[in-house]
């Protein structure tokens, strides 16, 4: 593994990116420490596929369609750098109780997710110690980025 990705989409959450100038940690619950979630998986993280609101349901969309709606974007960082926590390390430093861990873990692998796959740090991670692709026909292409 050479590689770790913040897989993203590219018209809902990039031009917040690009103007903060950083990936900025999130913390999903009150009392957890914010982390910046990336993935050792090569073409797109499950996980990171969301939920869209269908005749007031919550309800997953396909990868197929979060590309056609909102583009796909990853940022690149190499998978040697130090500040990188492997999935349970992170849980515990962001104060994610076991309980929570099992059942993220549970909801992660029924969509196709592999927690060995999923690494955080504490952020924010500037975009400049980052690559940035855009994926085009099937294919991670470069995306130049300013700030």
């Amino acid at each position: 593994m050479n590689a770790v990705y913040h897989y993203t989409s590219e018209r809902h959450h990039l031009p917040a990116i690009l103007s903060s100038g950083e990936l900025r940690g999130r913390a999903d619950m009150p009392g957890y420490h914010p982390l910046v979630w990336f993935s050792a998986h090569p073409f797109w993280e499950p996980t990171a596929t969301q939920l869209r609101m269908v005749g007031g349901l919550i309800v997953p969309q396909t990868f197929e369609e979060l590309y056609d709606v909102f583009g796909c974007v990853r940022f690149t960082l190499p998978a040697n750098d130090v500040r990188l926590m492997d999935w349970r390390r992170a849980c515990k430093f962001a104060g994610i109780p076991r309980r929570d861990r099992w059942a993220m873990e549970a909801v992660g692998i029924e969509v196709g997710g592999d927690p060995r796959h999923w690494l955080a740090l504490a952020g924010p991670v500037p975009l400049e110690e980052l690559r940035a692709e855009r994926l085009e026909g099937g294919q991670w292409l470069p995306l130049e980025v300013t700030t």
